[in-house]
């Protein structure tokens, strides 16, 4: 996987810092993982690619809901636990996936072959 850049990772942070300040500049303000790569002027593969701002976007909307939760309702702490633990859930998917898919390259290389897609395969 090749790693983004520093000034994409500049524009990523300034723009997750316009989404969480309520001024976003070009998308409707919600805080997705599309809006920010929108906001930062990247594609969404690109945002997906950088790993440390996404993890940082991540926890920032962890406590976000948190402090927005527990101005709501005294069950916050709870929530936001879940909604940590789904997050970091989902965050492993997401490596073991990328893993896999690495392994496929390095099959594909190693064994010149080429790979058909699942859709296309005839199932028994």
């Amino acid at each position: 996987m090749k790693p983004v850049s520093a000034t994409t990772e500049q524009a990523l942070s300034e723009a997750m810092a316009r989404l969480f300040d309520g001024c976003p500049r070009v998308t409707d303000g919600r805080l997705t993982v599309v809006n920010l790569a929108v906001e930062a002027g990247v594609s969404r593969a690109t945002a997906n690619r950088a790993l440390k701002v996404l993890a940082v976007f991540r926890q920032a909307l962890i406590e976000a809901r948190s402090r927005r939760d527990a101005e709501d309702q005294p069950m916050a702490a709870s929530r936001a636990e879940q909604e940590r633990r789904a997050v970091n859930n989902i965050l492993a998917q997401h490596h073991q996936v990328r893993a896999l898919c690495e392994l496929m390259e390095q099959w594909r290389y190693r064994y010149n072959a080429e790979v058909i897609p699942i859709a296309n395969r005839k199932r028994p």
